[in-house]
């Protein structure tokens, strides 16, 4: 598959964090859950699994790809990035901007995690402030989470709420 040059950050630096203070959450600290507490689920109950079963795929079955076969890609093969060329989500890149992998919209609150390779890793489950929270295939959160860059995608932020250098476009 090949990535459009508009949603690669080597050819289009405005998407690049390393290049675009704005969406960048070490030089942005509206997008920086460090800072912002609003969008740190360590610090905000209503959007920590943990606290919020309504957002907890162990508890909320519909956004569970274990219990839900219609966000499920190894049922619903459309929602497989490799196998559907009409697939809608964002790229995964590392914090050199290189390509890691997919993330596809399953629905309006569930996204699915595709390696570079097309394997199925885990999924994010929305939140109420936009943000969401990383689950292996197992249901379990694994405190990873994603933070929209305040422009077109998201970064991502580990279980101390630092920014991996990861983010989705």
């Amino acid at each position: 598959m090949e990535l459009p040059k508009q949603r690669d950050p080597q050819v289009n630096k405005t998407i690049s964090p390393v290049d675009n203070p704005r969406i960048n959450p070490e030089k942005n600290f509206r997008i920086n859950p460090k800072h912002n507490w609003n969008i740190n689920p360590a610090m905000n109950e209503g959007i920590n699994p943990d606290k919020n079963k309504l957002i907890n795929p162990k508890f909320n079955k519909d956004f569970s790809p274990l219990h839900n076969q219609s966000i499920n890609p190894m049922y619903t093969f459309s929602l497989h990035p490799l196998t559907n060329q009409n697939w809608k989500g964002y790229y995964l890149f590392d914090k050199e901007n290189k390509l890691t992998g997919y993330l596809v919209i399953a629905n309006q609150f569930v996204v699915l995690d595709f390696d570079d390779k097309g394997i199925w890793k885990g999924y994010l489950v929305k939140t109420s402030t936009n943000t969401y929270n990383y689950f292996n295939l197992q249901d379990e959160w694994t405190r990873t989470f994603f933070c929209e860059d305040s422009m077109v995608g998201f970064n991502i932020f580990n279980a101390a709420g630092e920014w991996t250098g990861a983010f989705a476009k």
